[in-house]
């Protein structure tokens, strides 16, 4: 357990968050985000190049000795928050987070694991990501025979795009981990059209495909905990960083917009939404930073920490998104207005590795009530 707890970020922590603002401010703005994402290709692969070389954020969490930075969850919550805030269809979350954990934990002296590690790293890799359930989102997909891999699955985030799939499989009687090659025998892809189209999907059906062993039954198992423990902590980040945006947006326009000689934000109703917006924002801010602290130093408490980030910042972020839509009136329900970018975004992030109802569920398992 921590004895203190200073929710603070470093001076590097707060430069990169604001070097990753800048950037994506720039060079990312809604506009081209909605281009993007209704196309045929929804994450800007040379955007996300240009960020790797220009910002070296895609091997954040690889050690140095495999060729990354060999940072700290904290610096990964910074870039988080900024990629919500911009509701990026960028790979970092699958690609750079959770991906490469995965892989950090296999062998690295297999070259086909150390190759795509270094991969992801350069930003020569995209990682895709089979999801389960939202009680095993590491569930399996499929089987691996003799003869390859026979799996489907219907969602597998940043699928349509990915160099590189990670699958679960059963193998005999125990689950395994794969690493399979997007452009390997027997592997089709199709673009998946969700909710969120900001955080693509693909369908994904792998018919006697061959594949590389990450994790075998023992240590998938062990890697399982870590892993819903750096999901629901890291959803949490992007979906405070895109409270924050979608509020800022909100009181924005509460000033400019006039009504009847005066703004609307002068106005009790509108400033009571206002300050319940900011209430929620808050307290999902406390815990989706206490869940990044406790994972950055592994304390006692991080299973417990990232499943009320997740569950509290998951039901903050939609109620926020919901009630921009009102304070924007007429406007604030066409789809031109971003305010829906953000709106589809929190409810798919709600829903994604599991939502409010299954995250309490969760930890009640964990405190033991039942």
């Amino acid at each position: 357990m921590r004895a203190t707890l200073n929710f603070a970020f470093t001076s590097e922590q707060e430069e990169l968050k604001a070097t990753t603002r800048r950037f994506l401010t720039q060079r990312l703005p809604t506009s081209l985000v909605r281009t993007t994402m209704e196309s045929t290709t929804p994450i800007p692969i040379d955007l996300w190049q240009a960020m790797v070389d220009e910002l070296g954020i895609a091997g954040l969490l690889i050690p140095e000795s495999q060729g990354g930075l060999g940072l700290g969850f904290v610096e990964a919550a910074c870039v988080l928050q900024e990629i919500g805030r911009a509701v990026a269809p960028l790979p970092f979350l699958v690609t750079s987070v959770l991906g490469a954990s995965l892989l950090n934990q296999a062998d690295s002296d297999d070259p086909v694991i150390a190759e795509t590690i270094a991969g992801i790293s350069s930003g020569a890799v995209v990682l895709g990501l089979a999801c389960g359930t939202a009680e095993h989102p590491l569930h399996p997909s499929g089987t691996w025979h003799d003869t390859g891999i026979e799996a489907e699955s219907r969602f597998v985030l940043d699928g349509a795009q990915a160099t590189h799939l990670l699958v679960t499989l059963q193998k005999e009687d125990e689950w395994v981990l794969a690493l399979v090659r997007a452009d390997a025998p027997g592997v089709v892809l199709t673009q998946q059209t969700t909710l969120d189209l900001t955080r693509p999907m693909a369908q994904v059906s792998f018919n006697a495909s061959p594949g590389t062993m990450v994790l075998d039954g023992p240590a998938l198992e062990a890697a399982t905990l870590a892993f819903e423990i750096l999901a629901d902590a890291s959803m949490a980040q992007d979906m405070v960083g895109g409270a924050e945006r979608v509020l800022e947006m909100s009181v924005a326009y509460a000033k400019d917009r006039h009504q009847f000689g005066r703004p609307i934000g002068s106005f009790q109703a509108v400033k009571h939404r206002l300050a319940d917006m900011l209430v929620d924002l808050e307290s999902a801010k406390s815990v989706a930073l206490y869940a990044a602290f406790t994972l950055a130093d592994q304390a006692d408490d991080q299973a417990i920490a990232a499943t009320t980030a997740k569950a509290t910042c998951g039901d903050a972020y939609y109620r926020i998104a919901a009630s921009s839509i009102q304070v924007h009136g007429g406007i604030g329900f066409t789809w031109e207005h971003d305010a829906h970018l953000y709106f589809k975004r929190a409810k798919a992030d709600q829903i994604l590795f599991g939502n409010g109802t299954a995250q309490r569920r969760k930890l009640a398992h964990l405190l033991g009530i039942i």
